[in-house]
């Protein structure tokens, strides 16, 4: 049974809201950094809605990368969600703010935040943490979640509460910067663009540059982006119309823009096994901040967007992404309603 959210997932929110605080002391550092302790503390002993995946074969995870003392003043005085430090309720200030680490500043883009070692190459954002917890903390604030994207019979892009989620990081000289995440997030470009020709450019032998002619299906093809030298010189080549427009479209295509859907809450969904009659959090299988559609995702993108195989909407934008392992703090709040326009 899947799309459900029963009255089991309620109760284990509520009971970890209730109980972990009274377990957890409110602090900026995980359990990893605490003076004296080498593992972290027992779980809490809360209801979840998924098993334990752990295994005891495993050799200990390392320790989180420290955080700087900017950051910890990030997280003084709120309260930890869950054992490992990473989730921190600021119930003051209507926020959740969650301890992560940079996974990948340069892959193409599935996801945005993902559970540690989990399709790290598909993300920006790691975090040693359960997706219920972060849930869970939504509820917290308030929130009700919407529903997930569903692709049959049609595409329905997924609804709920716009979130707003904010990256607060040290820059490499120590100075605190703070970011929309969407900034850290732009276009893919590496891609291929196509548009349909009667025939190659007469007296240009290709492949050109990245530029190629498809003879089967008749189209040109360019990969990646284009710089503006490159545009005016393809150009040059030919002065037919549709030529022209196809090279003016690849060099757009091709220029790095930032994303600008915005992510909502929709929740992911619960799996009952028919067989065992266990139920699961599917967010678990590391759909946390997405930028593909999933039917499992617990927050999403309110827009259509591919997670097939080369036809991915986004990439990390490099440039703007710190160093792998730099700690990042994401800053989760409902998104303000828009002001209504002055009257004239």
């Amino acid at each position: 049974m899947i799309g459900r959210r029963p009255r089991m997932f309620r109760r284990c929110a509520a009971a970890l809201l209730l109980f972990i605080p009274a377990q957890l002391p409110a602090t900026a550092v995980s359990a990893d950094e605490r003076p004296g302790k080498t593992q972290p503390p027992a779980a809490a002993k809360s209801p979840q809605p998924t098993p334990d995946t752990a295994d005891p074969q495993q050799p200990p995870r390392k320790p989180l990368t420290p955080l700087p003392e900017l950051l910890q003043k990030e997280l003084a005085g709120k309260t930890a969600l869950n054992p490992e430090g990473t989730v921190f309720l600021d119930s003051a200030g209507r926020r959740l703010l969650l301890r992560t680490e940079v996974a990948c500043p340069d892959c193409i883009l599935e996801m945005a935040l993902v559970p540690e070692g989990n399709r790290e190459h598909e993300t920006i954002l790691r975090i040693r943490s359960k997706a219920f917890v972060i849930h869970a903390g939504l509820l917290a604030l308030g929130m009700q979640p919407g529903k997930p994207a569903t692709f049959s019979p049609e595409f329905t892009a997924p609804s709920g509460p716009v979130i707003s989620v904010t990256a607060v990081w040290l820059d490499d000289q120590g100075r605190r910067q703070e970011r929309p995440l969407q900034e850290w997030i732009r276009n893919n470009t590496q891609r291929y663009h196509a548009a349909a020709m009667s025939g190659p450019p007469p007296g240009l032998e290709l492949p050109y540059k990245a530029l190629r002619w498809d003879k089967f299906n008749k189209e040109i093809l360019w990969y990646g982006p284009m710089s503006d030298e490159d545009r005016d010189d393809l150009l040059s080549k030919w002065d037919h119309e549709p030529y022209q427009k196809a090279i003016r479209q690849f060099h757009e295509a091709g220029r790095s823009k930032p994303m600008q859907a915005e992510f909502v809450f929709a929740g992911s969904s619960m799996f009952r096994d028919e067989e065992t009659g266990r139920e699961y959090y599917q967010a678990e299988g590391g759909h946390l901040i997405c930028t593909s559609n999933f039917p499992d995702a617990l927050l999403d993108i309110r827009e259509q967007s591919s997670a097939a195989d080369g036809a991915q909407n986004y990439e990390g934008w490099t440039e703007r992404i710190p160093a792998e392992g730099t700690p990042v703090i994401l800053v989760l709040k409902a998104a303000e309603a828009a002001k209504p326009a002055a009257a004239k």
